[in-house]
Parts: structure tokens; C-alpha cells; sequence
């Protein structure tokens, strides 16, 4: 598999437009009128109160059901991740999945400092191609081990975990081993509206610090229609005087296509 550079950005200025004016339209928000705020500071729609039906332990089930349909999607991907106790600006891309044998490939296209980056997974290769924003991708692609130190001390999971697959599983595994542990897990739901579609909000609060907790909150949004979970969030304890902590991740997964035929040749780089 050799080395080809490829063009920074989606195919054209119109599709770049695309990507960034979708991106701007996707904060979570109440299906209520008025101007849309940050995920972090959003009113839920109504008052929220313990999750019923579905219960996490369903939706996480019904999620799971739902991406074991797909053979592989494609959508705009968008990140946001405090690395070395800074929160990073939003990084927007154009992402694609394939599910079995997984593969991830996504190009960023905005903001500027991140334009022109890319990395490419396939599980039959085991290997991460990466190409570094600005003028160090001038160079091409790296071939690096999807653990590499030295890319983990800038991205906060390694590139096989940047699907909906496993950001699911990541919820489930913060709030089961809680419950191993004994600890309380507190479960809110609302309705809300997110890049156009309806969604349920999950809110889990695992209040009780130890050394193994994840977060002190985690948030997932359910896609009412599909079942998959097109947004998640990570907080960490408020502050004094702080009604919510400081956001730790984000990643939104929109303008999803379905089983396209995503092939092994889109992640050859």
C-alpha cells in the first residue's frame, strides 16, 4: 500500500461549504423556537426527570441493534477535545465507517488550523495512515500504530475508536463499572432537536470520584428514528459555584448516509 497525497479538503469549495454550514447548524438544542446555544449551555425542553422507557440499559441495547444493521455510514464528523487541560476549537471533517472489518477514514476541513488532515484505519492492515494539518503534510502520510504515543498526547482516543460503535460501548462501560463499584448512577431523559433531527438526551451522572470514573457526566443523544447515538459529551466535575463542569470531549456524527459500499479502497493511503 503506498503513500499518495491527496487533496486537502472534500472534493470541492461547494462540498467544503457543505461541511462547514452543517457544522454550524449542529449544537443540541429543545424543540423550541429562539437561537441555537452550546451543547454545554442548552435549557432542556422540559423538566427532566428519571429515564423510564427507554431506560439506558435499553437504549444502549436498541443502539447496539442498530449499528449491527450497518455494513458501514458516511456524514460529517465533529470533535472537540480539552487535551493537556486546553478545550481545542471544533474540528469538522468528512468521515467514513465501515463496521466489519472496521475501517475509519476522516478528512478535516475546518477550522484552518486543521484543514488538510487526515487519517485512515482499516483493521486488514492494523496500521494508522496520518497526515498532519499545515505544512508538516506537505511531507504525506505517516504509517503509525493506532497506540501511538506520541499522536494520543494530541487526540484523546485513538482512530479506531472515532465511530458511533464505540462511543456507545464507552458509555455503557463508564456506567456498568460504576455499578460494579457500587456507586450511583443517575439517569435524566429530554426531548431535543439536533442537526434537524428529533433525539433523546441521555444525561448519566456518576457523581461519586474514584480513580477509575470516566467523568463525572456523560451525555448522549439518541436518534429517535434510527436508534444510534449521533452525539456525545464528557464533563468533569463543576467547579465551586458551577452548576456543570468543564467539558472534557465532544464528538457529533451528522448528514449520515447508510451501507453505500464503503470499500476497502477508502482507506488506502
Amino acid at each position: 500500500m503506498g503513500v499518495r497525497n491527496v487533496m486537502v479538503g472534500l472534493a470541492s469549495a461547494a462540498g467544503g461549504a457543505a461541511v462547514v454550514a452543517l457544522a454550524q447548524a449542529q449544537n443540541p438544542k429543545p424543540p423550541a423556537t429562539g437561537p441555537v446555544k452550546p451543547a454545554a449551555a442548552v435549557a432542556p425542553a422540559v423538566a427532566t426527570e428519571p429515564a423510564k422507557a427507554p431506560d439506558l440499559s435499553t437504549m444502549v441495547t436498541e443502539a447496539r441493534t442498530a449499528l449491527g444493521k450497518l455494513r458501514d455510514y458516511s456524514g460529517t464528523f465533529t470533535r472537540q477535545e480539552r487535551i493537556k487541560g486546553a478545550l481545542s476549537a471544533e474540528q469538522v471533517g468528512e468521515m467514513k465507517v465501515r463496521t466489519s472489518p472496521a475501517g475509519v477514514y476522516v478528512n478535516f476541513v475546518r477550522p484552518e488550523a486543521s484543514a488538510g488532515m487526515e487519517v485512515s484505519y482499516s483493521a486488514k492492515k492494523s496500521k494508522v495512515a496520518y497526515r498532519p494539518a499545515g505544512v508538516a503534510g506537505r511531507r504525506g502520510f505517516l504509517k503509525i500504530d493506532a497506540d501511538d504515543a506520541k499522536f494520543l498526547a494530541d487526540n484523546r482516543h485513538p482512530v479506531p475508536d472515532w465511530g458511533m460503535g464505540p462511543m456507545l460501548e464507552l458509555v455503557a462501560a463508564a456506567a456498568a463499572r460504576e455499578k460494579t463499584l457500587n456507586n450511583p448512577v443517575e439517569v435524566y431523559t429530554s426531548e431535543y432537536q439536533f442537526a434537524t433531527r428529533n433525539v433523546t438526551r441521555y444525561e448519566v451522572l456518576m457523581r461519586r470520584p474514584h480513580a477509575f470514573r470516566y467523568a463525572a457526566k456523560v451525555v448522549v443523544f439518541v436518534d429517535k428514528e434510527t436508534k444510534l447515538p449521533v452525539r456525545f459529551e464528557a464533563y468533569d466535575d463543576p467547579r465551586p459555584g458551577a452548576t456543570t463542569g468543564d467539558l472534557l470531549e465532544a464528538y457529533s456524527f451528522t448528514d449520515l448516509k447508510f451501507n453505500t459500499g464503503v470499500g476497502e479502497n477508502s482507506f488506502e493511503y
